[in-house]
């Protein structure tokens, strides 16, 4: 978190900003300050790596990287986003997709650079920020169309703000339910932490978006308990929409999960005890410990597939199996080193593109950040996502178990 009188310190332009806002965030947008300590679990069912392999109806077959996507991003931004001023998406991280009933793509970002941007991709003159936005997109093509944010393509907000404006969102995941969008947002404030970690969650809202135009028609406040924040994944099943949530806890973050009637969303949830379910969210269990603040949970052939990087920003991927939405969720192993960590540049929020995957493969992305804000506006690619596709062999699937 570096506000605008730190800027000068760090040597940073303090009169570009497109909208007016205090905050200029360099970090990861999902690494939660710790509010929760660091009392060790004592939910029997928490495992953290490393975890043996185990025989699952899924194995990895390979992996490959997604050039041709990432280049795509690369593309996008790099002229202008979509916008005729150039002022459009130019790089972000959150990097969540939701597919959409007309068979396009809402990504969803959290931080966002908007434009212009020069020909060795720094950023420039004119460049602005925003804390959240979203790209459309076309599914079979996977073009991408255009930016959306709130405010104007002259003045340019985010697409979701806090009625206190000294607070800011960041999307975690959206869903279509029923005639409109909705996207989860963690709402953050700055706290006396030295920067740039210097920011914490301070509540969880649910926005609701209109399906023609994309803009916020209402925001509701929903679970905020022990500093979870929900829609790290949403996942409908069935009659269920499930909810993945990720507890930030300073040097380890845990996997939490709820779940609602689908048409429900805005009601009473159901939270997972490790055991069964509870309308009590403090009976909500940790599953899975060292998960990282964004990580995606997947349906695949019967199987339920975990793709996540550790929670202490390290630069490895990693895959777990499950048979069903609650778990036990059983590790494949490391499967993916992110070349480009290294140095200030690290890696995070891993997210699962299932609408965008051909049979029997998973798209996933993962950001590229920097602890030094100047990595970025020296070259926007370095915030940025990267895509990956991971190649399963199936076997021959037992009858998955349902949930009543």
């Amino acid at each position: 978190m570096i506000s605008r009188h730190r800027l000068r310190a760090y040597g940073l332009p303090i009169g570009v900003l497109s909208i007016p806002t205090s905050v200029l965030v360099f970090a990861p947008s999902t690494a939660f300050a710790d509010t929760k300590g660091d009392t060790p679990a004592t939910n029997q069912q928490i495992q953290t790596k490393p975890v043996q392999p185990t025989s699952t109806p899924l194995s990895i077959q390979g992996v490959s990287v997604d050039n041709a996507l990432t280049q795509k991003w690369r593309n996008f931004g790099d002229t202008g986003g979509g916008w005729s001023n150039d002022h459009g998406w130019a790089a972000a991280d959150g990097t969540y997709s939701v597919p959409l009933p007309n068979g396009e793509v809402a990504w969803l970002f959290n931080d966002t650079f908007l434009g212009p941007v020069n020909q060795d991709e720094s950023l420039a003159s004119g460049w602005g920020f925003i804390h959240n936005s979203l790209v459309l997109a076309n599914h079979g093509s996977r073009r991408l169309l255009t930016t959306i944010t709130g405010g104007t393509h002259a003045e340019p907000q985010s697409l979701a703000t806090p009625t206190d404006t000294s607070d800011w969102y960041w999307n975690t995941d959206g869903i279509v339910d029923g005639n409109s969008l909705y996207v989860f947002e963690a709402k953050i404030g700055q706290t006396d932490g030295p920067p740039p970690f210097n920011f914490g969650q301070i509540g969880m809202d649910i926005a609701k978006l209109s399906l023609s135009n994309f803009q916020v028609e209402r925001i509701t406040p929903t679970y905020s308990q022990d500093n979870i924040s929900w829609g790290t994944q949403l996942l409908r099943v069935g009659p269920w929409i499930y909810i993945y949530g990720t507890e930030g806890v300073s040097m380890n973050k845990y996997m939490h999960l709820a779940r609602v009637r689908a048409g429900n969303l805005l009601g009473t949830w159901q939270f997972y005890t490790g055991t069964g379910w509870s309308s009590d969210p403090n009976a909500s269990a940790r599953l899975l410990g060292d998960v990282g603040s964004s990580y995606g949970v997947t349906e695949l052939n019967g199987q339920y597939v975990l793709t996540t990087t550790d929670s202490n920003l390290g630069s490895e991927i990693y895959v777990y199996t499950a048979p069903s939405p609650t778990g036990p969720f059983t590790q494949l192993g490391g499967i993916y080193n992110a070349p480009e960590a290294g140095g200030n540049i690290y890696i995070y929020n891993v997210a699962a593109h299932p609408e965008i995957s051909a049979p029997n493969q998973l798209v996933i992305s993962y950001n590229v950040n920097s602890f030094d804000g100047n990595d970025i506006l020296n070259n926007v690619n370095n915030n940025r996502a990267r895509f990956i596709t991971l190649h399963f062999t199936p076997e021959k699937q037992p009858n998955r178990p349902t949930e009543n």
